[in-house]
């Protein structure tokens, strides 16, 4: 029988206030099976004339290495959110309060899992398989464009950080000796009605593919207009279909309802990241100034444009605080193709071995423009010790 325990890594643990950017390092423990990480971080936020930096954008990568060079896990902060909800995660209440000013007591929350969810038994990294496992966390707030959105740099960003750990001492019952490895295999600028093929990785068990389409005010049928998954130049093909139907089989695989809860600072005409593929629900309210409506450009952007009026229907330039919820479904503007859904028996991985080749193919609309990047993470089954 296994038993968990939480080893806190890192405790409040504060960079010095005027860096903008760098990499932090690590230890993880060096026995049992890691279950989950959770890093939690926070920033000082500050509004001249664009909304203030979102932490997601500013985690440009989050790394779990072993033995030095192995990847066990390498996405983005983006990436990790989304993650979090197609494994069962609390991605509405990882990071609420996007506001200004120094309210640096708000942790943003980018969950790494090991296994399919959090606190999985069957899956997990077994920490003694290996040497030097480490967390690596590059991060940048001088960045002031993401997805399209314009936002204010933070010039002294008191940037803190938390990290815990959640292990096993002992082996689970039905351990499948496995953990679930997530990295980034492709990003590329998109541009109009144009396909760009992506070699899907070999070795592994592949269990899912997540594909990124989301830029300010440009459709995600754009982005991803068609896609197509090959295995072998066609000798399987489980997957060849227009955005309409990429829509109805992402609601099929995922159908519970994808939400985003915050609290937002902002005036109407500032670039937001709904963090959604299409928003399909939302409600808002105002913390201080007279805003009767607040809505957004199109409920198709995965980034839009922030619309603020008053009763008298004069658009609200002067920032405020928003209450927001939007629902929909595509979190952080991404849908996740599960294997389990394209084989029987309740297998839930591709034995990518039997294949001589994987491609996934991506072609845009005509729209798509030439400045949003696409992105795909690609999740295996690799056992430990490999």
């Amino acid at each position: 029988m296994a038993k968990f325990r939480y080893a806190i890594l890192e405790n409040d643990k504060a960079v010095t206030a005027a860096n903008t950017s760098g990499t932090e390092t690590i230890d993880l423990p060096e026995n049992g099976i890691l279950s989950d990480i959770d890093f939690m971080c926070r920033k000082a936020l500050n509004y001249t004339d664009d909304t203030p930096l979102p932490l997601w954008a500013a985690i440009q990568k989050l790394e779990v290495l072993v033995d030095g060079s192995t990847v066990v896990k390498s996405i983005d902060g983006r990436q990790a959110k989304a993650l979090c909800w197609y494994n069962k995660g609390p991605f509405d209440k990882l990071g609420w309060y996007q506001a200004s000013g120094s309210h640096n007591v708000y942790y943003h929350h980018f969950p790494l899992y090991f296994g399919r969810f959090a606190g999985d038994t069957k899956y997990g990294l077994d920490l003694g398989a290996y040497a030097n496992p480490q967390l690596k966390v590059t991060w940048n707030m001088t960045t002031t464009t993401d997805h399209g959105v314009t936002y204010d740099a933070v010039t002294t960003p008191a940037f803190t950080y938390n990290v815990q750990a959640k292990v096993m001492d002992g082996t689970p019952t039905g351990f499948t000796n496995k953990y679930v490895q997530s990295r980034q295999i492709d990003d590329w600028a998109t541009a109009n009605s144009t396909e760009h093929n992506v070699e899907v990785p070999r070795g592994y068990d592949l269990r899912g593919l997540m594909i990124e389409g989301a830029y300010l005010n440009i459709n995600w049928f754009d982005l991803l207009n068609h896609v197509k998954l090959d295995f072998d130049n066609g000798k399987w093909v489980p997957i060849d279909m227009d955005y309409e139907n990429v829509k109805a089989c992402h609601l099929n695989w995922w159908p519970a309802e994808c939400a985003i809860n915050q609290a937002y600072y902002g005036a109407s005409g500032d670039g937001i990241d709904v963090q959604l593929m299409e928003v399909n629900g939302h409600s808002s309210g105002a913390t201080d100034l007279d805003n009767a409506t607040i809505a957004y450009g199109f409920t198709t952007y995965g980034a839009s444009t922030l619309l603020k009026y008053t009763e008298a229907g004069v658009a609200q330039a002067t920032a405020s605080y928003i209450w927001l919820r939007d629902a929909g479904w595509g979190p952080m503007g991404t849908t996740y193709v599960p294997m389990s859904q394209l084989l029987d028996g309740g297998v839930e991985e591709v034995r990518t071995t039997d294949y001589g080749r994987i491609d996934l193919k991506v072609q845009t609309g005509s729209a798509a423009g030439t400045s949003a990047h696409t992105k795909v993470v690609a999740e295996y089954a690799k056992p430990n010790g490999q």
